[in-house]
């Protein structure tokens, strides 16, 4: 009796695994049940030099891209790459475009994102300016003075660099902590020498008349590139659309090839700069999305310099912070 009692039992249970399994049916591999998943909205981040963002959004392309998805598309503007990171770390933030120094401070601290795409390579994106009137006419003659630039970013990276080339420490200077929107007025009323920054910003500096180049990265000091980032939880979860993503920055870096005056007031509008600040910028980079082995080495140099002053809170091997397959994906 005993055993009938358990031979029941054992086949009640058999019927309910058969019955949760779809009736007897093979399960769905998991890569096929997340290929059906699809999120409900897209976070996008973006500063006024994320100018693939800019294009894309202001001709709708990602909205066309992901309409017959039913997916409502967010933007976020800001000001720099460091809260950016910080979007991405409370998930407010699924796909950006950051500098390089950015995605290196994040992986270090624990911050799932990775490189899934290049935004971008300008030879001259970094530049230091200082007043049209300065008596300073060499990196050297900054010795002991003022220089403001936005810590954490690239140009903060390229400041250093340009300092050694230069015969200087950063212990030579005295570094102002500032936001790029703020270097304008920082040079206007003599509060700083010097400002570092990065494009569109020196172009507005100029523009306004408010700031000359002393130099730029153009001369090798450090290549200037701009990285297309993703929540790795949100690409994981969603290839597919990690993918149409950058698929939509390739259309939007062909549009700009061939309709770059058209491309210029777009990004104009998008930005609030007028195309006299961003001219400069448009013409003169290589918008493909294409990840170079300079690219990587780029982020090795990033990752070396905030190891040996001592920032850098946990190594890792600078592979970690890239993927491809989603790249691979959209160039099948």
């Amino acid at each position: 009796m005993k055993n009938k009692k358990v031979a029941a039992l054992l086949i009640s249970l058999l019927s309910l695994v058969f019955l949760l399994g779809g009736c007897g049916g093979k399960p769905a591999p998991a890569e096929e049940q997340s290929k059906a998943e699809k999120p409900k909205e897209i976070h996008i981040a973006y500063q006024n030099s994320s100018i693939g963002i800019l294009l894309a959004k202001g001709k709708g392309f990602y909205e066309e891209e992901f309409a017959k998805d039913g997916i409502e598309i967010k933007y976020d503007m800001y000001l720099s790459g460091p809260p950016m990171i910080e979007a991405f770390a409370g998930n407010r933030a699924d796909f950006a475009h950051t500098g390089d120094m950015p995605p290196v401070s994040a992986r270090s601290s624990g911050i799932d994102v990775k490189v899934i795409g290049r935004a971008g390579y300008t030879p001259g994106g970094n530049a230091l300016l200082v007043s049209p009137d300065s008596p300073y006419k060499a990196v050297s003659d900054l010795k002991g003075k003022k220089i403001a630039v936005q810590v954490g970013s690239s140009a903060h990276h390229f400041l250093i660099l340009l300092l050694q080339q230069n015969g200087l420490s950063v212990s030579d200077v005295n570094v102002v902590n500032l936001p790029a929107s703020d270097h304008q007025a920082a040079l206007e009323t003599k509060n700083v020498d010097a400002v570092v920054t990065w494009e569109p910003w020196s172009s507005v500096l100029e523009n306004a008349k408010a700031g000359k180049i002393l130099a730029d990265s153009s001369t090798g000091v450090k290549r200037y590139i701009g990285v297309l980032l993703v929540r790795n939880e949100f690409a994981q979860k969603y290839p597919d659309y990690a993918a149409r993503l950058l698929k939509v920055n390739d259309r939007a870096a062909e549009f700009i090839k061939t309709h770059q005056d058209e491309a210029l007031e777009v990004i104009s509008r998008e930005s609030k700069l007028p195309v006299s600040a961003i001219s400069r910028l448009v013409r003169t980079s290589n918008w493909d999305t294409d990840i170079a082995a300079e690219d990587i080495a780029v982020l090795e140099q990033v990752k070396t310099f905030l190891k040996d002053t001592k920032v850098l809170k946990k190594d890792f091997d600078i592979n970690e912070l890239f993927d491809d397959r989603y790249l691979k994906s959209v160039r099948k």
